[in-house]
């Protein structure tokens, strides 16, 4: 597992090698401090030759949409 703090958020990253030999990425988008009413968004990813690969993706994915939740969270709130 592979974490991330971006802003308020948490950007989790997690593996899963396949029966094919290929990995599997998933991230995870949760408020830092999430309650269990708080939004959570979670992802998988394609197939990968290697784990980096996989970890490398969901990471800039995540934070990508950690960073796009803020910007929603603030348009909204203010």
């Amino acid at each position: 597992m592979h974490r991330r703090i971006v802003g308020q958020y948490c950007v989790e990253v997690r593996t899963l090698r396949n029966a094919t030999g290929l990995w599997k990425s998933a991230y995870i988008v949760e408020l830092a401090h999430a309650g269990p009413r708080d939004f959570v968004m979670i992802t998988l990813l394609d197939e990968f030759l290697d784990e980096r690969a996989a970890v490398d993706a969901a990471m800039e994915k995540g934070c990508q949409h950690a960073g796009w939740l803020a910007a929603a969270r603030n348009a909204y709130s203010g």
